[in-house]
């Protein structure tokens, strides 16, 4: 009888070797997945430069509101919608510019698109929410007119402007990011929008605001934010 001859698969000795070989990638017909993109890693001077731009993006504007509220202390500041907005352009542009010194171009766009995403999801939500609370307050209705639907409106105007800054953003995207996956929602873009829960109880003067005085972490939100898109921590 004759005996059949099993060949040991190819494609199974291809990914067995380059596993003991340390690649740790994976081959399914001839389409190779990497584990992930080592360029994509972030050096220790890369983080200290992004926060320190970061830091005093947002440092130049505080101290301007400051002399202009006639006020030494950094927690005594005042904000409004145009505060809030000047410190997280101003954190981002300076995380972005000290951190991109030395880099190559393609870094550069990478940390400015991380930019305008942080704004948008800054921005966005934050003009809906002014325009939320400024449309009960002016009307007569007490139904409309109270604490509780300002904040759920607003609440409403988070989740719809964060959602149409992810949108826009890859809507805009290049034709070289279009075969890319496209910029989703992470946990830690979430941080950008806790300066909308800063604006919610601000802009509408919620009573429990003043004696917490929850507006004073907006300056290290910021600096966070700008932080995020100095180090182009989401590669593209």
């Amino acid at each position: 009888m004759p005996i059949d001859i099993i060949t040991p698969n190819i494609t199974h000795q291809y990914c067995m070797s380059n596993f003991q070989a340390g690649k740790r990638e994976i081959s399914y017909g001839q389409i190779n997945m990497p584990r992930k993109n080592p360029e994509s890693k972030l050096t220790t001077k890369d983080k200290i430069k992004a926060g320190l731009g970061s830091s005093i993006g947002v440092a130049i504007p505080l101290a301007m509101f400051m002399k202009k509220q006639n006020t030494k202390n950094i927690f005594h500041v005042k904000y409004g919608l145009k505060e809030m907005l000047i410190m997280a352009a101003c954190g981002n542009i300076g995380g972005i510019l000290l951190s991109s010194i030395g880099d190559k171009k393609e870094d550069k766009i990478k940390k400015w698109k991380e930019g305008a995403f942080q704004m948008a999801l800054t921005t966005i939500p934050m003009l809906l929410i002014d325009n939320i609370i400024a449309f009960c307050e002016k009307s007569k209705n007490p139904k409309i007119n109270n604490n509780l639907t300002k904040i759920a409106g607003s609440i409403a105007g988070v989740i719809i402007g964060s959602n149409a800054s992810l949108e826009i953003f890859n809507k805009l995207r290049g034709q070289k990011d279009a075969k890319k996956p496209e910029r989703e929602l992470k946990w830690i873009d979430m941080i950008s929008n806790l300066d909308d829960a800063v604006a919610i109880c601000v802009l509408a003067k919620i009573p429990f605001a003043d004696k917490i005085h929850i507006e004073r972490a907006l300056p290290f939100i910021y600096a966070f934010c700008g932080y995020r898109s100095g180090t182009g921590e989401n590669r593209y």
